[in-house]
């Protein structure tokens, strides 16, 4: 199962949208504890447009406000949304995050950055879509949102 967020705008440097789609990778992928490894898939007009920041951007992301879905119901390894209450319900905070670049100590990318064939996609004359392997520190980025007390701490969950 592959998940598809979708947004119309664009700065006026061009910058793309949060236009991208977050899939597993197949399983016997080596990572870190609290640590989640996957494809992010970036859409432009462009393809100069979607450079590793944008992917790493959108990573990010996605793992804030949609999560990450198993392929199968049944699989281990879905994560939700750390933010189910959107962007929106703390958007001065994350508008910093992002645009400052401090959601970069939280992912790195996978096999140095080389991406493997497939990866860059035409799939039409203004639309491009570019995948790139990368890992999140999901732990750090739990415990950053917490600290800052945009999430509630899972320990405050467990003892209402």
């Amino acid at each position: 199962m592959t998940m598809v967020v979708t947004s119309t705008w664009a700065k006026k440097d061009e910058t793309p949208g949060y236009d991208y789609e977050l899939s597993m990778i197949k399983a016997g992928v080596a990572t870190t504890s609290g640590f989640k490894v996957f494809k992010v898939w970036s859409y432009a007009t462009k393809k100069d447009l979607l450079t590793q920041e944008i992917c790493m951007r959108n990573a990010v992301h996605g793992i804030l406000f949609k999560g990450l879905v198993a392929p199968d119901e049944g699989a281990q390894g879905s994560i939700a949304p750390l933010v189910p209450a959107g962007y929106e319900s703390h958007k001065e905070y994350f508008d910093t995050f992002f645009n400052s670049g401090e959601y970069k100590q939280f992912i790195q990318v996978t096999s140095r950055g080389a991406q493997g064939a497939g990866d860059v996609l035409q799939l039409s004359k203004k639309r491009w879509k570019v995948g790139l392997a990368v890992q999140v520190n999901i732990k750090g980025l739990r415990q950053r949102l917490e600290k800052d007390r945009i999430i509630d701490s899972a320990k405050n969950i467990f003892s209402r």
